[in-house]
């Protein structure tokens, strides 16, 4: 026998029971971003789009700076093979011998001794 039948043999009839229905309200996800969702999406890209362009905007400067200091390298190279060459001709022309040359021949001067004095240049 089973525990339902051993109740109503007991008790005569089995009381009746009342079955309430509850709505349950549930939930559906509509998929759709919401308000907060949005205002971070949009402060996020701001704040992306900001970063690019500084870091966009200061490789440009540095690339800028680059090629000038390259055209700088190359001016100064330049010059100082110019310097060089300048100093190389002022070598040369402030011999001794070339200037006592161009004296005596050019200029007809004739080198008296006595008239010589000697400076020493310090550096």
């Amino acid at each position: 026998m089973s525990p339902e039948e051993h109740k109503t043999l007991h008790h005569g009839t089995a009381p009746k029971r009342h079955i309430e229905r509850q709505t349950v309200h549930e939930r559906v996800y509509k998929g759709g971003i919401t308000k907060g969702e949005k205002v971070l999406y949009i402060l996020s890209g701001i704040i992306i789009g900001i970063t690019m362009f500084f870091l966009l905007s200061n490789y440009a400067t540095m690339y800028s700076l680059n090629d000038t200091i390259q055209e700088t390298e190359t001016a100064v190279s330049e010059q100082q093979s110019t310097v060089d060459g300048l100093q190389l001709q002022v070598t040369e022309l402030s011999d001794p011998e070339r200037i006592l040359h161009i004296a005596e021949n050019e200029l007809g001067m004739t080198l008296d001794d006595r008239n010589v004095q000697v400076i020493h240049r310090q550096e």
